[in-house]
C-alpha cells in the first residue's frame, strides 16, 4: 500500500461517523434512573462491560458477535429500538474492521518484503555451494585420472632357465647264465626287482582306510520369543485438546502467558494445544466445547450454560 492510499484511507475514516451506540444507550439508561451496576445487575454482566458499551471504548480480543448481541441486550432493557442500537455499531465496528484490515495489510506487505530479501540472499548462498561443490568434483577427478597412468620404465628381467640336474644312474644289473647248453643268452633282472634266495618278490598290499563315522546329534530348535506388547503412549503434559459441538469464542493461554488460541471456532472444529501448563481458558459456550488433558476429559458440567465460563487446566 502507497502512502497516498494510506493518507486517501485515513481521510475517509475520518469522514465516516464515528459515534456508536454508546450515547444513545446510556441517554436512555439515565432517563430511566438507573444506574450502570443496576443494568449489569439485570442483564447478568460484569460492571465493566456496561461502561465499555456506554463510551464505545471495546476491549481488543472480545469477539464482535458477543459485543452485538450485549448491545442488543442493553437496547432492549432500556426500551431503546434495537435496529438502530444495532446500525450504530455496525457502523461502527465496520470502521474499526477496515482499520483492522489496513493494519494486517501493511504488515503483510512488510512480511512479503523482508521475505522476498531473504530469499534473494538464500538463492546467492546456494549458487556459491554450488559452485563449490563442481570445482571440487572437477579437481578430484582430475587428480584421480592423472594417476591411472603407468610411467614407462625399464623392462622385466626374463627369469633365468634353471640348470639341468643330472638324472641318477641307473641300478646295475645281475646276470644269470641259462641252464640250457642251447640258450646262449642271458637274462638280465634288475638288482633293485631281484631276491637273493630266488623267491618270488610280491607286491605290498596297501592297508583300507579305516570308515569314519560321524556322530550326528539332533539339535531341537528354539523356541520363538512371542512379541511383547506395545507400550501405551505416554500422555503429554503440555498438550491440551479442544474439540466443538458448536460455535464458541475461546482464548487459551499457557503459564507463560503466551495466547496459544482466541477467536470463534466452528462446529466440528478440533485443536491440539502445546504451551506450559496450567493452562488457563475462557470459553464463551462451555456447553458446545470438550476439553481434553492428559488423555482425560476435563468436566465441564459445572458450568451454565449462557455463561461465560473461566478454568485452569489443571486445576490446583
Amino acid at each position: 500500500m502507497t502512502t497516498n492510499e494510506e493518507q486517501q484511507q485515513a481521510g475517509e475514516e475520518q469522514q465516516a461517523p464515528t459515534s456508536g451506540p454508546g450515547a444513545l444507550l446510556r441517554q436512555a439508561r439515565e432517563g430511566r434512573g438507573w444506574s450502570q451496576n443496576e443494568v449489569a445487575r439485570r442483564l447478568n454482566l460484569r460492571v465493566a462491560v456496561i461502561e465499555s458499551l456506554d463510551s464505545d471504548q471495546y476491549k481488543a480480543g472480545v469477539a464482535l458477535t458477543f459485543l452485538r448481541g450485549y448491545v442488543k441486550a442493553y437496547a432492549r432493557l432500556v426500551g431503546v429500538s434495537e435496529q438502530q442500537a444495532l446500525a450504530a455499531f455496525d457502523g461502527m465496528a465496520g470502521m474499526e474492521q477496515r482499520r483492522q484490515d489496513a493494519t494486517v495489510s501493511m504488515q503483510s506487505f512488510s512480511k512479503k518484503t523482508r521475505q522476498q530479501a531473504s530469499d534473494k540472499w538464500l538463492k546467492r548462498i546456494s549458487w556459491l555451494v554450488l559452485l563449490g561443490l563442481g570445482t571440487s568434483l572437477v579437481f578430484w577427478w582430475w587428480q584421480n585420472s592423472g594417476a591411472g597412468f603407468v610411467e614407462r620404465g625399464e623392462p622385466v628381467p626374463q627369469q633365468q632357465i634353471a640348470e639341468p640336474v643330472d638324472a641318477p644312474e641307473p641300478a646295475p644289473l645281475l646276470t644269470s647264465p641259462a641252464l640250457n647248453d642251447a640258450a646262449d643268452e642271458a637274462v638280465t633282472i634288475p638288482a633293485g626287482d631281484a631276491d637273493l634266495t630266488g623267491a618270488p618278490v610280491l607286491p605290498e598290499e596297501t592297508p583300507a582306510a579305516p570308515a569314519v563315522v560321524e556322530d550326528v546329534t539332533e539339535v531341537a530348535p528354539e523356541p520363538t520369543p512371542e512379541p511383547a506388547p506395545a507400550a501405551e503412549p505416554k500422555a503429554d503434559p503440555q498438550l491440551l485438546v479442544l474439540s466443538f459441538s458448536d460455535d464458541c469464542w475461546i482464548k487459551v493461554t499457557d503459564a507463560e502467558g503466551r495466547v496459544l488460541s482466541e477467536g470463534v471456532k466452528k462446529s466440528s472444529d478440533r485443536l491440539e494445544l502445546k504451551g506450559e501448563p496450567p493452562f488457563r481458558l475462557v470459553l464463551g459456550a462451555p456447553q458446545a466445547a470438550s476439553v481434553e488433558y492428559l488423555n482425560q476429559a476435563v468436566d465441564l458440567s459445572s458450568f451454565r450454560a449462557g455463561r461465560v465460563a473461566r478454568l485452569t487446566v489443571p486445576q490446583s
